[in-house]
């Protein structure tokens, strides 16, 4: 199926009916799993935005006796009548019959000691209203919100220390294949590094999701059968390997035989076309290629958007923007392919000029810091075109 289609079955998803309260210190990163209301305005009475004097408008043409200072905090209540004013602290409350403030660095006083006000000053000056951000009742942040600093400020600001927010799902990865040895193994000439298993576990930190790593797989049909029912606790499982058609790829046919729905059978995208996703209840299951830029693209596009959807987000698929292409590419377009560049300063620069890569390489993904999802029948690519990119993260 075609990349957009692939995103739809995902945006059918449904979220994890798990939940846990945690502290807001703890927050940054986690979604949110039930509305917020305000409680407390923003703010939380008529306060003034910096230091000076506070005053009533109709009074600008007359000398004012300052009355005292008013200082952030003070509960007292003040007020002032006909030609009175108060100094005022940032963030002091108003005394009452006041709607003005003149800044420090205007003030000017006449023999008495009285305040002038300059002509020039506008009412309502440096007077923060109450409510004026937040009122009480209002919306302060939605189900589904993916909190971040500013977003922890703002439960602060309402006395809010605990918050409701989706559990993490819990990630199992594995790697299949006879011929693979850990990084920390010795690795005759025959065999290759894993190299997959660290790049999946490290793009899904890096979207702020945590993963186990299981090990492994032997191409063994019973042994990878075994594995999956012993792993029906995760929330999600992701393999490499065993994707597509040859004779010791059995992953399909071990999950069609437990019961797996297969949700996405491959993509029509080069290199990640093998990638599929299975399904069981709310239980997902991506079988990636094992070729590692293959793998790689493969999680990138479908694992981490499903994952983020399953999570709870509100905003899962990855946010493209607009760029102008930067020279000149031919490619086959009897498919849609992944065009590998760099984005700097609106311009993205495909790596090279004929889209050559062979699945099984991972510099290119080294060197790239974007994407470029290409459309069948796009043959060639002229320079300056207008296009949409994804960042690689």
């Amino acid at each position: 199926m075609e990349v957009n289609e692939m995103f739809s079955k995902i945006d059918e998803l449904e979220c994890l009916d798990n939940y846990e309260f945690i502290s807001i210190n703890l927050a940054v990163g986690r979604v949110l799993a039930e509305d917020i209301i305000t409680t407390k305005p923003l703010p939380f009475a008529d306060n003034s935005a910096l230091d000076g004097y506070a005053f009533n408008y109709n009074d600008i043409n007359s000398p004012l006796k300052i009355l005292g200072t008013i200082f952030a905090g003070d509960k007292k209540e003040y007020s002032i009548g006909k030609n009175e004013c108060y100094k005022i602290m940032t963030g002091a409350i108003f005394p009452t019959g006041s709607d003005t403030v003149v800044m420090l660095e205007d003030e000017a006083f006449d023999e008495n000691g009285n305040l002038i006000v300059p002509k020039y000053i506008k009412k309502d000056n440096a007077r923060k209203l109450k409510g004026e951000e937040l009122g009480v009742g209002e919306p302060l942040l939605s189900k589904s919100t993916l909190l971040n600093a500013a977003k922890i400020m703002l439960l602060a600001s309402q006395g809010i220390s605990f918050v409701k927010v989706f559990a993490k799902p819990k990630i199992a990865v594995f790697s299949t294949g006879n011929e693979i040895n850990e990084p920390w193994q010795t690795c005759d000439d025959r065999s290759i590094y894993n190299a997959n298993a660290l790049g999946i576990s490290s793009l899904l930190l890096n979207n702020g999701f945590e993963s186990e790593y299981k090990g492994i797989l032997k191409d063994e049909k019973q042994s990878l059968k075994q594995e999956i029912i012993k792993a029906s606790n995760y929330d999600v499982i992701i393999t490499s390997g065993g994707a597509s058609k040859g004779e010791a790829d059995f992953m399909k046919s071990c999950l069609q035989e437990l019961g797996y729905e297969c949700i996405v059978g491959s993509i029509d995208i080069r290199p990640a076309g093998p990638t599929k996703i299975f399904k069981k209840g709310k239980q997902l299951v991506f079988i990636l290629p094992g070729n590692p830029m293959s793998c790689y693209i493969g999680c990138f596009l479908s694992a981490i958007p499903a994952i983020k959807k399953i999570s709870g987000r509100k905003e899962y698929l990855h946010e493209t923007c607009e760029a102008t292409f930067n020279g000149d590419m031919i490619q086959k377009g009897s498919r849609a392919n992944i065009v590998l560049g760099n984005y700097i300063d609106g311009k993205f620069t495909p790596l090279n000029k004929n889209n050559k890569f062979s699945p099984a390489m991972i510099k290119p993904l080294a060197n790239a810091n974007a994407l470029y999802l290409s459309k069948i029948g796009e043959n060639e690519i002229s320079d300056k075109t207008l296009i949409k990119i994804i960042k690689l993260s």
